[in-house]
């Protein structure tokens, strides 16, 4: 499959002039864990030491080959953060390596953020004090419940103990800003269970709560087994959302975005960089870019990964010129994410017209349909929208 050269040079046009974006986020996908959990469908495999360190020398070169086709320069780096998988099973001395080799094309000085997502089971007193040292400044700690029983059930590794013992690491670590993962509506759960869950991650005090429903998503050992579950139905799934907005609001964590809450100042710069369709770059297995209307994925499949970049490519998936309109129904879809929703001003900003220009009549319908509430400043979701939200965007897509 052919790239032509102007859209690489699209694809790190990152000088971007808008208004608190003065750089790229980029993402590295880690693909390996302790145990893929039960309801995970992410490209994830089983973690060995030397398979690790195998995958990471080549995403190192993935790098090394987008870079090549441009002369030499370095990227303003905005935010930087590795998913996975379990990215936490790096050892210190493998994570400065990375950070060491993307250092030569990404300017860390512009660095805000710098999140690190970790298993319970991962965490360590010295590594982590020793990520600190390196930059990390965030964690994001896949907790998922408080409930040993569910976390049995949904196949992690750890246990409720696990969880504040890690958190304890975390702070003495250094870290001031740390994410729990919640998920609610899990098998045979009750409103109190997700009332205790979120109430134990309260007490903890992390800057950040993202909570969100499970999904029983093809290709999961959960999907196997779907029919004997007992998950909570649709209108206990609402009640769960809406007891937990509740309870987390009342206890200070504003909800910015459809299932993430933080303390003031502690929203996902990286995150808000997807919603707000500002410039991402993704490396590794599995991972997406977005530039200049340009959206790229990486493949899927591992070996073809490694194949793709011992021939000096690189392990293009997908390729995608957006049209303007697609653009345009996109950068709606993401903004309806947030709570404050698509703000005329900033589309204006971004496309030249107002959103009424090109979506006149969805807005106009949703808002009879009281989905969502629309002013002069803008439109978001309605509390009745919040709860279809995917329905919802479906029309400007």
């Amino acid at each position: 499959m052919p790239y032509p050269r102007k859209h690489f040079f699209l694809f790190f046009q990152l000088k971007v002039n808008r208004k608190n974006n003065t750089g790229i986020s980029v993402y590295l996908h880690i693909p390996f864990c302790l145990k893929k959990c039960n309801y995970c469908d992410f490209i994830s495999f089983d973690y060995s030491f030397g398979d690790l360190q195998k995958y990471l020398l080549y995403l190192k070169k993935e790098i090394d080959i987008l870079f090549s086709k441009f002369p030499a320069s370095r990227f303003s780096l905005k935010s930087l953060y590795l998913g996975g998988g379990t990215p936490s099973l790096m050892s210190a001395e493998l994570l400065s390596d990375l950070v060491e080799h993307l250092s030569k094309y990404f300017d860390f000085s512009t660095l805000i953020e710098f999140t690190i997502e970790a298993n319970p089971e991962t965490v360590e007193f010295d590594k982590f004090k020793e990520f600190r040292q390196f930059g990390v400044n965030r964690v994001s700690l896949g907790a998922q419940s408080f409930d040993d029983e569910l976390l049995k059930l949904l196949g992690r590794v750890h246990d409720s103990k696990k969880i504040y013992k890690s958190f304890e690491i975390l702070r003495k670590s250094g870290f001031d800003n740390i994410n729990l993962d919640l998920m609610f509506s899990l098998p045979e759960e009750t409103i109190e269970d997700v009332m205790f869950s979120l109430s134990e991650a309260i007490k903890l005090s992390p800057e950040h709560i993202s909570f969100y429903s499970l999904t029983i998503e093809r290709g999961t050992k959960f999907f196997k087994i779907r029919d004997s579950l007992g998950i909570p139905q649709e209108n206990e799934q609402a009640k769960h959302y809406k007891m937990g907005i509740k309870l987390l609001e009342g206890h200070g964590y504003k909800q910015y975005e459809i299932s993430n809450f933080s303390k003031e100042g502690f929203q996902s710069i990286h995150n808000l960089s997807y919603w707000l369709s500002f410039p991402y770059a993704g490396f590794g297995i599995a991972a997406g870019s977005f530039i200049s209307r340009i959206r790229r994925r990486n493949v899927l499949n591992l070996k073809s990964y490694y194949e793709k970049i011992d021939s000096g490519m690189l392990p293009i998936g997908l390729f995608e010129h957006l049209t303007e309109r697609r653009q345009k129904g996109e950068y709606i879809m993401m903004c309806l994410r947030l709570k404050g929703g698509c703000k005329n001003s900033l589309y204006y900003d971004r496309f030249g017209v107002f959103p009424v220009t090109d979506f006149g009549n969805e807005i106009s319908n949703l808002s009879k349909m009281k989905l969502l509430k629309a002013d002069k400043e803008g439109f978001s979701l309605t509390s009745k929208g919040l709860l279809i939200a995917n329905q919802v965007m479906e029309y400007f897509i």
